[in-house]
């Protein structure tokens, strides 16, 4: 509980992030977010949006929480989830889910989670009963592997006047979030997988209905303001409400000191142990440490 007590104080202080932006309401533990919905006032400032879009770290169980709890205050019957995490070729498995041919507990292996390469089942599949139970609409945000390369690249290829800050910043996570690893040729390949990927999302979630709203369920990166989802999805839904949760880990001190613009709510959690993502990333591309 120690290492969260400068989140509590820091909500009063004009120089950490604004309390409407900032969430941090709870100790060593995720167990009552949904106490916490209850009692903030995120609910109520999401209740009308059109678009809302949550992010997370992977492997971090507390995001997966905390997602559980907004979807289950959020969704309504008719509204529809993207998850990032499901292949169009998994679309026919959930439809099945949703229309009770197929029960929960079947549902992991008819997916082949465990070879999916997202974690544990108790990740996600409670994010999927979750919306299956206040009758929302499950859909598949990503494409297979056979189809991806080309399909994304043609995606990104068709958006046009994009700003040169975005591309560079783009660039530089993806360099950046890949150690400085990837040889010269393949960044611009993977800019334009990502742009493709942020795209699909957003011609994805603007399959709703007028009246419905829709959730997206993806990575942090995907759903920042400055160069993710947001940024095409404006662009097909121009006069759309979006707002953005962004799931943050807390490590040090900077990251109460960090506005996190990217962000339209910051929701602070606690932090799972860093792996060495950059030694599993040389012993891919076979380079020594």
């Amino acid at each position: 509980m120690k290492k969260y007590l400068g989140i509590f104080l820091c909500l009063g202080l004009v120089a950490c992030a604004p309390s409407d932006r900032l969430i941090a309401p709870y100790g060593d533990e995720v167990a009552n977010a949904k106490v916490a919905l209850e009692n903030g006032k995120i609910i109520q400032q999401l209740k009308d949006v059109d678009y809302i879009l949550i992010g997370e770290k992977h492997d971090n169980a507390e995001h997966h929480k905390v997602q559980q709890a907004l979807l289950e205050k959020l969704v309504n019957e008719g509204d529809i989830v993207v998850f990032e995490m499901l292949k169009s070729k998994q679309q026919p498995i959930i439809d099945q889910f949703q229309e009770n041919g197929i029960s929960y507990e079947e549902l992991p292996a008819r997916l082949d989670w465990e070879k999916s390469g997202w974690g544990s089942w108790n990740f996600y599949g409670p994010l999927f009963r979750a919306v299956n139970a206040k009758q929302g609409k499950i859909l598949a945000g990503s494409v297979g592997r056979k189809d991806d390369l080309s399909k994304l690249t043609q995606l990104a290829s068709k958006v046009k006047n994009v700003p040169d800050a975005m591309k560079t910043g783009l660039r530089r996570d993806i360099v950046e979030g890949h150690c400085n690893l990837l040889p010269d040729e393949m960044i611009p390949l993977m800019v334009s997988i990502q742009m493709g990927k942020d795209a699909l999302f957003a011609k994805t979630l603007a399959q709703k209905a007028d009246d419905r709203k829709a959730i997206l369920i993806a990575g942090n990166g995907h759903v920042r303001k400055d160069r993710g989802v947001p940024f095409y999805l404006a662009r097909q839904a121009p006069s759309a409400s979006i707002q953005v949760i962004g799931l943050i880990e807390d490590r040090n001190e900077e990251t109460l000191n960090d506005p996190f613009p990217q962000y339209d709510t910051v929701w602070i959690t606690g932090s799972v142990e860093e792996k060495d993502y950059c030694k599993e990333l040389r012993e891919r591309f076979g380079k020594k440490s």
